[in-house]
């Protein structure tokens, strides 16, 4: 079981508290687990108060042996509920607190309801921006771990070619999968950030469910097995001739990697086998293009004129209301990471930032091609971190 190194931690929370100084805030109080796990170094159920200069505390509600073991950090004390959390601080001589950075995109309305009768003279400041823009950049360990988990991903692509047949059906597959990603080491969760926003490790979409909409802000949903998930795979069994999308995620050490390849039995209809080749003519045109200083919306506009130049705009990103207006985005302790490679996202991709991207085709009624691969920015480009041979897997009868 392997820690961030004191030193880790300690460069965040400079950088954090150089940023928090720079608003003229007092500190953060921060609750999200992922953020606490950043700052931290454990995920147990804490809060952390991050200063803008001295020490941070962290405030552990449960699991306090393991906090211990787990976090470098000096000021750890046990607490009974946030209830003591203004006497804590104030046990810790934190007075005076006037403006107090908070994760507003995700704290719960009746937790901000409580803080804001806490602290009556407090000013709540959004601080959520400035974590996942710190978080964008990532060092040299997060890129080692990432890097890992994309290793976990092609032994998983590798094996299941041995084991996707006919008549095999999409939650075989992906229960397969799942067994080869435990086995190797997957933590067994991936995190989003998005409100209302779930994944599964893994999308086994065959032929026509590849096409199915879902609220998952993705190109691809499929129907799954239950409309209380409505994504994923599906009892649909597997078929000659038709496309075998499967999106794959795997986390090391709390890191994600996500990938996506398209298997075929036999060979794919003509119109989509052009569309993979365009997918993959689409990645070579993001390494060569892709460099620090590139504008995220100028390499979303790149990709889809390429793809609007091949007569393939209607099923560029999805189809329909399930097209998505994004062709990547950054990756780390969650999925939906910035940069995010899309119209709206007003910022250069920098060297450190860890990219997942996926052009992919949905065809109604036929499914969905492509590939996707995760990539780190260097200082002259991109280095691909998936290991997965960038091609069509055709698999034989």
């Amino acid at each position: 079981m392997e820690k961030p190194q004191p030193e880790e931690i300690q460069q965040r929370l400079a950088r954090f508290q150089t940023d928090l100084a720079a608003h003229d805030l007092d500190g953060a109080l921060l609750f999200q687990n992922a953020d606490i796990f950043y700052f931290s170094g454990t995920i147990q159920s804490s809060i952390l108060f991050i200063p803008a200069q001295g020490d941070p505390i962290l405030m552990v509600q449960k699991g306090f042996q393991r906090v211990k073991e787990e976090c470098p950090l000096k000021n750890i004390i046990a607490v009974n509920g946030k209830s003591h959390l203004s006497a804590t601080l104030r046990d810790f001589g934190i007075r005076g607190v006037e403006r107090l950075g908070l994760e507003l995109d995700v704290l719960p309305a009746q937790l901000y309801l409580w803080l804001a009768e806490t602290f009556p003279q407090c000013r709540f400041v959004d601080v959520s921006l400035p974590i996942r823009k710190l978080r964008m950049i990532k060092s040299l360990y997060e890129i080692e771990q990432i890097r890992r988990a994309g290793a976990v991903l092609h032994q998983g692509f590798t094996e299941i070619q041995g084991f996707i047949k006919e008549g095999v059906s999409e939650l075989e597959i992906d229960g397969r999968l799942g067994f080869i990603a435990r086995r190797e080491g997957h933590m067994g969760i991936l995190r989003m950030r998005g409100w209302n926003q779930e994944m599964t490790y893994a999308h086994v979409l065959s032929g026509d469910s590849g096409s199915v909409v879902t609220f998952l802000n993705s190109p691809h949903g499929g129907s799954g097995n239950t409309p209380a998930m409505a994504q994923g795979a599906s009892f649909r069994q597997i078929r000659k001739n038709e496309p075998i999308g499967i999106d794959y995620g795997v986390g090391i050490n709390g890191y994600l990697a996500d990938q996506f390849r398209t298997f075929v039995i036999g060979e794919l209809p003509p119109d989509l086998e052009k569309a993979h080749q365009c997918s993959k003519e689409i990645h070579q045109l993001f390494v060569r293009e892709a460099k620090p200083g590139s504008s995220c919306p100028e390499l979303y506009a790149m990709a889809k004129d390429f793809a609007l130049r091949r007569g393939l705009g209607d099923s560029f990103m999805g189809h329909g209301e399930g097209q998505v207006r994004f062709i990547g985005h950054g990756l780390g302790l969650e999925i939906d990471e910035f940069p995010v490679i899309a119209p709206n996202f007003e910022g250069e991709i920098a060297e450190g930032m860890v990219i997942a991207f996926e052009p992919k085709f949905v065809f109604p009624g036929k499914g969905v091609v492509g590939m996707e691969d995760d990539y780190v920015v260097t200082s002259s480009g991109v280095e691909r971190l998936t290991l997965t041979e960038q091609v069509l897997i055709k698999l034989k009868p």
